[in-house]
């Protein structure tokens, strides 16, 4: 049985995805932090949960109890290319380190490849965000290039690494 489950963003999200967006250590490895009103996130959130061709909004749950733990996103899906950016963040601080991230990509390559059609999924990640790192390759990405000194993070200019995954790379013990 599967650690998480995947589902669609709702509005009863909001308290939750509003705490998230106003953790400034969750945001230390993801990008820049600035605080974000309650109406800004609700009208993300609006935004989020509703239909597009473009992109996907998921929210991360516990198998166990439902506990909504984060969120993982498909972002630019291009139809004709075939290819979408991957984003995910575990946004309860006792959730994270624990495998449920990994899981969550897991699920999401499985519907991006054999539901969606994609043919591959690529992210951007922080060249010192190591433990993401290793989640990702764990679930089949590698490295394919560095965007040196591309982002500004914590009062410096930071490498960003770009990993990709093609859906012939992967196996059955990937998924």
């Amino acid at each position: 049985m599967e650690s998480v489950y995947l589902r669609a963003l709702e509005i009863g999200d909001l308290d939750r995805t509003h705490k998230w967006h106003n953790d400034p250590e969750l945001y230390r490895t993801m990008g820049i932090f600035h605080y974000v009103s309650r109406a800004t996130d609700e009208e993300w959130l609006r935004k989020r949960q509703a239909f597009s061709t473009s992109e996907l909004n998921l929210a991360i749950c516990l198998t166990s109890d439902s506990q909504h733990i984060g969120n993982i996103y498909l972002r630019n899906i291009d139809w004709i290319a075939r290819n979408a950016e991957l984003r995910i963040f575990i946004g309860d601080q006792e959730q994270r380190s624990k495998g449920l991230g990994q899981a969550a990509i897991r699920l999401l390559i499985k519907h991006a490849f054999q539901d969606l059609g994609l043919m591959r999924l690529y992210l951007f990640v922080l060249e010192d965000n190591e433990p993401a790192i290793r989640a990702y390759e764990k679930c089949g990405f590698v490295i394919e290039g560095n965007l040196r000194k591309h982002f500004f993070n914590e009062g410096r200019l930071k490498n960003y690494l770009v990993m990709g995954l093609c859906a012939d790379d992967l196996s059955e013990r990937t998924l």
